[in-house]
């Protein structure tokens, strides 16, 4: 469990680092690589389909990061400043090589009756057998079937593990926003789990 204490040096430690990095240092900026990296690797991995895909976002957000540097703003999170371009990076990405699903998770949403008790989901994946691949494998592909907005507050809230308000930042939308489509993503996933 972090203490505030623990929190607070972290903190401390990257703005300390951020500011080395600002005034030219290599090795400041690769601290901060090396502390962050993994972070921005969640990102860039659950929100591209390929291992490729995601070690060409985590190579592109960290050389914008390196040349926009200067622009970080005084008095702001770097880890907030530097998630942000990860997830502007990976959206880019996305946008640029379009694919669009062929399946939605929509049909695993849970249902609800008249009464407003909870009914069965009837959600079941198109194709045979024969073209699915590893658990793993279907829960990456559930993934990619899930709508970007959506995808990325799962990202940021469920698996980079960000306070609502911070992946509100990122998001540019509000904390209510962020709840409602990790919950939403949360609830596909689960629905798409339950009917494997």
């Amino acid at each position: 469990m972090t203490t505030n204490m623990q929190l607070d040096d972290s903190l401390g430690r990257d703005e300390a680092l951020a500011e080395r990095a600002r005034t030219g240092s290599g090795a400041a900026f690769a601290a901060l690589v090396t502390l962050h990296g993994d972070a921005v690797y969640v990102i860039a991995r659950n929100m591209c389909a390929t291992i490729h895909e995601a070690e060409e976002v985590l190579q592109q957000a960290f050389l914008a990061a390196w040349h926009d540097l200067k622009s970080f703003p005084a008095g702001a999170r770097f880890t907030t400043w530097l998630y942000d371009i990860a997830m502007k990076t990976a959206l880019a990405h996305r946008q640029r090589d379009r694919r669009s699903p062929s399946r939605s998770l929509e049909a695993f949403l849970p249902a609800f009756d008249g009464a407003g008790r909870l009914a069965s989901s009837k959600g079941e994946l198109e194709g045979s057998s024969s073209e699915r691949t590893e658990i793993t494998g279907l829960v990456r592909e559930a993934l990619e079937c899930i709508d970007d907005r959506i995808r990325a507050a799962f990202v940021l809230r469920d698996l980079v593990q960000l306070q609502v308000e911070e992946a509100a930042l990122i998001l540019q939308t509000s904390p209510p926003a962020v709840r409602r489509d990790a919950h939403r993503a949360r609830l596909m996933l689960r629905g798409f789990v339950d009917q494997l």
